[in-house]
C-alpha cells in the first residue's frame, strides 16, 4: 500500500542519530543516573505534563522549534523522556483509565521522543530526511516508554492511529519536518483534548500549507499527508457530522474557515466533488528557527 510506503519514509528518518549518540532506550539508566534530579521520578501526569508545557513554551516559536534552547536544557528534556519510561498506560493503568488521558499520553510521548533525537544529533543537521541512512530511527531505535521497549513506528502505528481512529492525529504528532502540521506550543491535556486537537486542526487548515486552491484550475493542492493517510482523513472526525464530502476531503471540509471553504465551493462544486486533487511534495527541512 501507499500508506505503508511513506510511512517508511517517516519512520527511517533517525536511526543513524540514535545509535551513533547512544541514545537508544532499551539499556537506559534509571532516571536519577541520567540526569541527577531524582524529583522528576515523584511526579504524576500532571505534575509532568506541567513540566513539558514549560519546556515547550520556551522553545516553540510558533511553526518552529528553537532547538537550540532545547539543547541548553538537554538534561531537562532527558529527564522528562526518562520519566516515560516508567509511567503510561500500560505501566500505571490507574492513572490512564479515561480514553483521553491514553491519547495525550501517546501524543506527548512521540513528539518529545522526537525532539530528543534531534537534540542528540548533531546540531549541523539541516534536513531530516538526508540526516541518516535508509534505516530509520522511527523504526529501528528503541526507546524506553511505558514499561516498554517501543519504536516510534509502534507508537504511531499500533499504540495511536487503530486504537484511537482519529484522524486529527495527524496534525497533533510531529516529525521535525517543515511540512508536517506544526508542533502545539503547549503540551496536550486529557481535559479538553478533542477542543485542543480541532484546533490544531483549524490551525494547519488555515495555514495555507495543508491546502491551497487554484479556482480557474478547478484544482485544488493538499499536503502529501492526505495521500499517505487518504483512509483516515476519510474517516468521519469524532464529535463533527460526516457532511456531504467524501474521502480525504472530508477532514478539509470539517475544519475549513470561510476563505477557503467559498474556494473549494468555486472549485469543486457543493459536494466538492467537481475538482482534481494534486499533492504538494513534501519538505523534510528540519523545522528549526534558524
Amino acid at each position: 500500500m501507499y500508506v505503508v510506503s511513506a510511512m517508511h519514509k517517516r519512520l527511517t528518518i533517525f536511526a543513524a542519530l540514535c545509535f551513533s549518540l547512544g541514545t537508544s532506550g532499551a539499556g537506559a539508566q534509571p532516571l536519577a543516573a541520567q540526569t541527577g534530579d531524582a524529583s522528576l521520578e515523584s511526579l504524576d501526569d500532571a505534575g509532568w505534563r506541567a513540566r513539558y508545557d514549560a519546556l515547550l513554551r520556551a522553545s516553540v516559536r510558533g511553526e518552529r522549534v528553537d532547538y537550540g534552547a532545547l539543547r541548553a536544557r538537554r538534561g531537562e528534556l532527558v529527564a522528562l523522556h526518562g520519566w516515560l519510561a516508567t509511567h503510561g498506560p500500560t505501566a500505571t493503568p490507574t492513572a490512564y483509565t479515561a480514553r483521553d488521558a491514553r491519547l495525550a499520553y501517546w501524543i506527548n510521548a512521540y513528539n518529545l521522543t522526537v525532539l530528543r533525537g534531534v537534540v542528540e544529533a548533531p546540531a549541523s543537521m539541516r534536513n531530516v530526511m538526508e540526516s541518516a541512512p535508509d534505516s530509520g530511527f522511527f523504526r529501528a531505535a528503541r526507546w524506553r516508554v511505558d514499561g516498554r521497549t517501543l519504536s516510534l513506528d509502534a507508537i504511531e502505528n499500533v499504540q495511536v492511529r487503530p486504537v484511537f481512529r482519529d484522524p486529527r492525529v495527524h496534525v497533533a504528532l510531529n516529525c521535525a519536518a517543515r511540512s508536517c502540521p506544526p508542533l502545539r506550543g503547549r503540551a496536550y491535556e486529557p481535559a479538553g483534548l478533542g477542543a485542543q486537537l480541532d484546533a490544531q486542526a483549524r490551525r494547519w487548515l488555515a495555514s495555507g500549507r495543508a491546502a491551497r486552491v487554484d479556482e480557474a484550475a478547478r484544482r485544488v493542492t493538499l499536503s502529501q499527508l492526505f495521500a499517505w493517510f487518504a483512509e483516515d482523513f476519510s474517516a468521519v472526525v469524532p464529535g463533527r457530522p460526516a457532511g456531504p464530502v467524501t474521502g480525504p476531503l472530508r477532514f478539509v471540509y470539517a475544519y475549513a474557515e470561510a476563505p477557503l471553504r467559498q474556494q473549494l465551493d468555486a472549485a469543486c462544486g457543493p459536494a466538492w466533488t467537481a475538482c482534481t486533487l494534486d499533492h504538494t511534495p513534501y519538505d523534510w527541512a528540519l523545522n528549526d528557527t534558524r
